[in-house]
């Protein structure tokens, strides 16, 4: 009979623990499928994320979506089969054609890699001379575009008076080899690697352009998918932070993505890491920070405005971007969500 009594207790004590077992795992939200357009870029945070599934730590499945330009990634924001863009100035031809976004979190400070490369043979010494430039070579409606405008207006050089050929980065040095152009404005690490190939760097974004520069890079979402899942962004500012932690801890592998990204040396590699900023998360909900969220008159909207303004002159846009829907999209909520909460 005792026997019978311990047999018939451990099968509901092991009917008990498969119910808990249930009911707990029953009690953990399901993942948050999530389609994220990822360019191919010096973005090495985000690809950090994906590749140490820190998407899925937080609760979202993630599908990655890359482009080496920024009409796909734009009809997908468009369509709806995308629902984040973590990207450039791409976001303002969003806006430009009345596709909503909400602006939550600046991944990382495009500015800082942006540069003026020449041939030495042309005579250019500074920005200051770019009237002297005989071809410039500028991927178009890009934030090399920007930069050339910026720099000619600092220089007294209207955009109008240049003359330009919209080549991809992967083919400047070509050009530059060939007399094609004998100059060009580029992001890391292609400026890095026109360098490493006899070409000269003679001016970066921060040379001419308040605060650095205004080439924005974010993560964009769209509303209505905020709508539908109200913690998606706090869980991708909580993304980035895991993503700078991981590489506090393990730089190699931060280097290593921009390796592998593009097919570049470790020491170039190593370079492009060192020399890219990374706005803190917490400075962004500083009033007087150059990328702040919080300050409608300033930070990220003021760049996204007079990037849009440069696009509209360099006639990349055709309908100017007002300031105010700059603003209505900046949110800074999810910061503040985060680092208030951590999102629990």
């Amino acid at each position: 009979m005792r026997t019978i009594v311990k047999s018939v207790i451990c099968t509901l004590a092991l009917a008990a623990a498969a119910l808990t077992g249930l009911a707990a795992r029953a009690a953990e939200p399901e993942p948050i499928p999530i389609n994220i357009g990822l360019p191919i870029s010096n973005y090495w945070p985000a690809y950090i994320a994906r590749d140490l599934k820190l998407f899925e730590q937080v609760g979202l499945a993630p599908k990655f979506a890359s482009f080496t330009t920024g009409s796909p990634l734009i009809a997908g924001m468009k369509s709806g089969s995308l629902d984040v863009a973590w990207t450039g100035l791409a976001t303002l031809f969003m806006l430009g054609q009345n596709i909503p976004l909400k602006f939550v979190l600046v991944p990382l400070d495009s500015s800082s890699q942006m540069a003026l490369v020449v041939d030495p043979k042309s005579g250019i010494q500074s920005f200051k001379d770019i009237a002297k430039s005989k071809n410039i070579g500028a991927p178009t409606a890009t934030c090399a575009e920007v930069s050339m405008v910026m720099a000619a207006r600092a220089a007294g050089t209207q955009r109008s008076a240049l003359k330009v050929s919209n080549l991809a980065p992967n083919l400047l040095e070509t050009a530059m080899k060939n007399d094609q152009i004998d100059s060009t404005f580029i992001w890391g690490p292609w400026n890095l690697r026109l360098r490493d190939a006899g070409f000269k760097i003679v001016s970066w974004d921060k040379d001419f352009m308040k605060d650095g520069g205004v080439c924005a890079t974010t993560v964009a979402i769209r509303p209505e998918f905020l709508k539908q899942h109200p913690s998606v962004g706090c869980k991708l500012v909580k993304v980035q932070a895991l993503a700078l932690a991981a590489a506090k801890r393990d730089p190699a592998h931060a280097i290593r993505t921009m390796q592998e990204t593009f097919n570049i040396s470790p020491a170039l590699a190593k370079e492009t890491y060192d020399t890219l900023l990374i706005p803190s998360i917490e400075s962004q909900l500083e009033p007087n920070s150059p990328w702040t969220l919080s300050n409608k008159n300033a930070g990220l909207t003021e760049k996204l405005y007079v990037a849009g303004q440069a696009l509209l002159e360099a006639k990349a846009i055709t309908t100017p971007i007002s300031r105010e829907t700059i603003a209505e999209s900046v949110d800074d909520r999810y910061i503040r969500e985060f680092l208030k909460t951590d999102c629990k």
